[in-house]
């Protein structure tokens, strides 16, 4: 039996947490059942792998709409397949390095019973747990793959049929498009957590890639289909007694705190904000607790989500209910909407009644940067007069609201 102050199973974004543990002093082991699963979805399967691809395709959208002239690109998957295989290995290493003074147990680890964790014949006893084990894609049918198969193939495939209602299949559609495949969408998501001006522009801009759209129950088989259903959270190794959800999602408080005192859950297995940053954020927030005694608790709603689409991405933060006062600022007066091709572009604010910055929506190239400057305005808890007399740089995405103010 080994002792340790926290045993975290799962090495995900938690990761983090062991980081600075480890710098407190503490004794520290992460349990991972897979080596090449180090660094958790978001390395392996998610984040890392698809916004590499991503940024792939997107050169290919600026090279066929480029202003100075005409370019051919052979679109070779087997190298950046390769090239994905290098990142990813080299950031595994990266993190090992990272983690020097943290045993990291390779095997399945299950919490058996309180402070417990039985990995193999290993048994660990700790102060603390934290439960960082993530979801998984759920199996699909015969004659479909994952996402996690899609970013494995070494061809490009002449249509690819994306089937399921996880929002992310729209960005596996923009860059399989791209790419040159003929690409079809069958979902049951009507994409109602956008604002309908937004909606509306997301879709046209679906059809101008050639993408088509579809309910699900009109699939018709491509050359590759692809399930792309909602994971479902690993909470089966949690052996013990504690609260969950009916999906099985483990519930916690706002200290990350399970049920059960002193063993937490952080990331998509608590199903409180399913983003690799609030897996970061909640992570970080246990650790404080552990060396502090207090928390750092980030509410679910001010977490900012991005999805990312190719020309345009879509992102928000904050409260974005429709009784709340709105300003909205369309792309096309602005001279850098042209430059990135955002003509069709909108960034909408969510104000009080005190004009205090609640919320924002943005559909623009580069989406994810602004509302990484609107998420630090929320942070910040800025009116609108203070918020306009910020002076960001020009020409930038980032600028437009402030200009329109």
């Amino acid at each position: 039996m080994k002792e340790y102050d926290v045993v975290i199973i799962g090495s995900g974004l938690a990761y983090v947490a062991a980081e600075v543990l480890r710098n407190a002093g503490l004794k520290v082991c992460i349990v991972e059942k897979d080596k090449d699963n180090l660094g958790g979805v978001c390395l392996n399967k998610g984040c890392v792998p698809t916004k590499l691809y991503l940024q792939e395709a997107k050169t290919i959208y600026l090279a066929k709409h480029s202003r100075v002239g005409n370019f051919n690109i052979n679109v070779d998957i087997r190298r950046l397949l390769e090239s994905k295989r290098e990142l990813v290995s080299k950031l595994r290493d990266d993190i090992t390095k990272l983690l020097k003074g943290v045993d990291i147990l390779y095997g399945y680890g299950e919490l058996l019973e309180p402070y417990t964790v039985k990995v193999g014949e290993d048994v660990l006893k700790a102060k603390h747990v934290i439960i960082n084990t993530g979801k998984s894609q759920q199996r699909p049918e015969e004659g479909f793959i994952t996402t996690d198969e899609l970013l494995e193939i070494d061809y490009l495939p002449s249509s690819v049929s994306l089937v399921g209602d996880d929002p992310i299949l729209y960005e596996f559609a923009c860059m399989f498009s791209l790419f040159g495949s003929q690409v079809n969408i069958y979902t049951d998501e009507d994409l109602d957590f956008m604002h309908p001006s937004i909606k509306g522009r997301f879709q046209k801009m679906l059809k101008g890639l050639g993408i088509n759209v579809g309910k699900v129950e009109s699939f018709k088989p491509s050359e590759v289909n692809v399930s792309v259903r909602r994971r479902k959270p690993n909470s089966e190794c949690v052996k013990v007694d504690v609260e969950r959800d009916e999906k099985g999602h483990i519930l916690v408080d706002s200290n990350y705190e399970t049920s059960l005192k002193d063993h937490y859950a952080v990331g998509d297995v608590n199903g409180v904000a399913e983003l690799a940053h609030a897996s970061r954020m909640q992570a970080l927030s246990v650790a404080k607790k552990i060396i502090e005694g207090k928390s750092l608790y980030t509410p679910a709603h001010k977490i900012p989500y991005v999805l990312y689409t190719i020309p345009m991405s879509y992102a928000r933060v904050g409260l974005t209910k429709k009784d709340l006062k709105e300003k909205t600022t369309p792309l096309r007066p602005f001279a850098v909407g042209h430059i990135h091709r955002s003509e069709e572009g909108l960034i909408i604010l969510y104000l009080d009644k005190k004009d205090f910055l609640v919320g924002a929506e943005v559909f623009c190239a580069r989406g994810e940067e602004v509302i990484s400057v609107l998420t630090s305005m929320l942070y910040s808890e800025l009116n609108l007069d203070f918020i306009k007399k910020i002076p960001l740089p020009h020409p930038t995405m980032g600028e437009v609201v402030n200009i329109r103010l």
